[in-house]
């Protein structure tokens, strides 16, 4: 290897940091506490020292108001944040406990990590994909790639068999829930259909068993309409306990939690068959994505069958999952590595990117006639990843009848990308106009919507014009990468002007992201 990258699974509750090491294999790397992952959380001692993982979490329980959890949640939105006096955001958040892995990673390989590569949801947007790398950028790293969750799952799973293969890849984590179906063979992973919730995960089973505990509690102790979740140390305790007494239930069938509150102290007991009921909702949301997402590659590649269903993501270890799949989708899912397979995916992903054995312009990847097999590949030489598009994306127009500005979508929600539109002609539409407005929208809700205020406004951008009659030609072209980074060029064929609207925006500019940087790199960071 000529150089070291890692991987990073930034996850909403729990993240991981993996490399390859030097017997080619992908490897996480143990934390302080000596497990392989590390809580999301991150908890401010004074405004410049903060701790991050499983000390940050007891400490969120005591004293919530100077803790932060969840925050992939609001990635690539709008979301301040106050610590200790001092303002955050959820990049800058993310950009500590991405330093807190880096740390991790130093101490047990004895290198200096410099490159990494950082998981999304597959269905993260334009500006949470680009608020992900500036996370990353704030922490001090060099950012080499970004790869969806699933596609970093099925590298680590080495689904590349010599015949091809289908695989549904169900996802579901802390705080986020992806499906994916992936086409795989020998060298070449293709991306066909992806869905997902980018608020649904395991908290949202925690807090149902929390209110479920209550509920057990308030019958049980006589409390009537008092609400003990309104009292904060009853608060805390119980939200410890719900994430513990979930892990109990995927094992047994029924768990005790003490619970107090005023003059009451009673032992609750739950059952696995409440638990199930609770959350039955939750479930369903998930069979509901889950045959969408298959719906949808069957429209794309007529007559593709799943030939096998990969279960990844902590949460997916709860026995309601596994029997769900069985029962209403007929399914027979295989677990994997629930915690740790993107993040070492990730780390397959970003050396075979420094090793110059990927390709994700859509071109097959050249190999050097002395090229050598790459375990970490699964013996193949060479790696041609095709990915899909998240969300329709579309430019704003103006109906010449009614002056309506409309959305008109040039690409859409799992296309292929790699892509670039054939030339879309459009008209000025109005006499001796001399400028053009070119607005890039992306999609928000589960179908395309013509409504502007329907769709995610990402940029716009004037293309000066002379003074040319109504109806006067205007061409655009919209590229997307494989990353599912957008830029629309907009021409003029008469002036022979051109302008580019690129869509790797985020909620921080420039500025905000090297203040960020100078605020994260005075805070020091306690194990």
């Amino acid at each position: 290897m000529t150089d070291s990258v890692y991987g990073i699974d930034l996850g909403t509750t729990y993240s991981v940091i993996a490399r390859i090491n030097d017997l080619d294999q992908a490897e996480v790397l143990l934390n302080n506490d000596s497990s392989p992952t590390t809580p999301s959380v991150v908890y401010f001692e004074s405004d410049s020292n903060a701790v991050v993982g499983a000390e940050a979490k007891r400490s969120q329980l005591r004293d919530p108001d100077n803790a932060c959890s969840l925050i992939k949640r609001n990635m690539g939105t709008v979301y301040p944040l106050d610590f200790r006096g001092q303002k955050h955001t959820p990049e800058s958040i993310s950009a500590l406990i991405l330093k807190e892995l880096v740390k991790i990673a130093n101490s047990e390989s004895g290198e200096q990590v410099s490159k990494v590569v950082i998981t999304v949801p597959a269905y993260f947007g334009i500006q949470e994909r680009e608020a992900t790398k500036q996370a990353g950028q704030i922490a001090g790293l060099d950012v080499v790639g970004i790869v969806t969750e699933p596609v970093a799952a099925a590298l680590s799973l080495r689904i590349r068999g010599e015949q091809p293969e289908t695989v549904l890849v169900y996802d579901l984590g802390g705080g986020t829930f992806d499906t994916t179906v992936i086409r795989a063979e020998s060298g070449k992973i293709e991306v066909v259909a992806i869905d997902g919730n980018r608020t649904l995960g395991g908290a949202d089973w925690d807090e149902a068993l929390a209110q479920l505990i209550t509920n057990e509690f308030v019958e049980q102790a006589g409390l009537g309409d008092n609400n003990p979740r309104l009292d904060a140390e009853f608060e805390a305790e119980l939200l410890g306990q719900a994430e513990d007494t979930k892990k109990s239930l995927t094992k047994k069938e029924k768990a005790t939690v003490r619970c107090r509150y005023e003059d009451r102290d009673e032992q609750v007991t739950v059952t696995r068959a409440q638990f199930q009921a609770a959350t039955r909702h939750l479930v369903n949301q998930t069979i509901e994505i889950s045959q969408r997402v298959v719906a949808t590659a069957e429209r794309k590649v007529p007559g593709l069958k799943v030939d096998r269903v990969l279960l990844v993501g902590g949460s997916s270890n709860m026995p309601m999952i596994e029997a769900a799949l069985r029962e209403q989708l007929g399914w027979n899912p295989t677990k994997t590595q629930l915690d740790l397979a993107v993040a070492k995916g990730a780390a397959i992903y970003g050396q075979a990117a420094i090793d110059e054995v990927i390709s994700t312009d859509g071109e097959e990847p050249g190999i050097a006639p002395d090229a050598e097999e790459k375990y970490y590949l699964g013996g193949s030489k060479t790696l041609k990843l095709t990915n899909a598009l998240s969300r329709g994306l579309g430019v704003e127009f103006v109906r010449p009848d009614s002056d309506e500005k409309y959305v008109s979508f040039i690409m859409h929600a799992n296309d292929a990308i790699p892509a670039r539109s054939p030339k879309i002609k459009a008209r000025t539409v109005a006499d001796r106009q001399t400028a053009v407005l070119i607005v890039l929208y992306e999609q928000t809700g589960e179908r395309e919507s013509e409504v502007p205020t329907d769709n995610k406004h990402l940029r716009d951008r004037e293309l000066p014009i002379p003074s040319l009659p109504k109806g006067s030609p205007i061409e655009l072209t919209l590229e997307v990468t494989a990353e599912g980074l957008a830029r629309v060029t907009a021409y003029d064929p008469t002036g022979g002007q051109s302008v580019n609207v690129e869509a790797q925006v985020s909620v921080l500019s420039k500025d905000e992201v090297d203040l960020a940087t100078g605020v994260v790199s005075g805070i020091s960071l306690r194990s």
